[in-house]
């Protein structure tokens, strides 16, 4: 599976848009993200997608960041089978970073384009750098 940036930008959108520190993942699919696929399972898209988003360490918990989707609250038993168990996860600085990135219409294009097929590392801090010089621009004409 590849990673869909437009779909990360989803999710953590619901952290931005969230009014609080704290969202559990039925938020997720209140704000139109499915947590289930098939009957009993968790919709293949989103384990993947919350596993890089783990791995990249864009999510946390209240503790400190999450290792695996089980800390997040979503569990699988042997045979695949999918519960959610509401536990407040957050946005890391570097989630939070990455999140306003996306969030900036020119800089998902320019990711989606341009970097669709970069490894997540150069993804994040292609966003970083292009969301730094947008807002640079801006900063410019203010200025002016």
């Amino acid at each position: 599976m590849r990673i869909d940036l437009e779909y990360i930008a989803k999710i953590l959108d619901v952290f931005l848009e969230s009014e609080k520190a704290h969202v559990e993942l039925p938020e997720l699919e209140e704000n139109g993200i499915a947590l289930k696929g098939e009957p009993g399972f968790f919709d293949e898209k989103l384990v993947f997608h919350m596993q890089i988003a783990i791995d990249n360490e864009l999510i946390g918990t209240k503790s400190g960041l999450a290792r695996n989707i089980k800390e997040i609250g979503m569990h699988q038993s042997i045979d695949g089978m999918g519960s959610i168990i509401s536990i407040p996860i957050r946005l890391t600085q570097k989630g939070h970073d990455f999140a306003c990135a996306l969030n900036n219409k020119e800089v998902l294009q320019k990711l989606k384009t341009e970097f669709k097929d970069a490894p997540f590392k150069v993804i994040f801090e292609g966003g970083q750098k292009l969301i730094e010089h947008f807002m640079k621009k801006k900063l410019d004409e203010i200025l002016e």
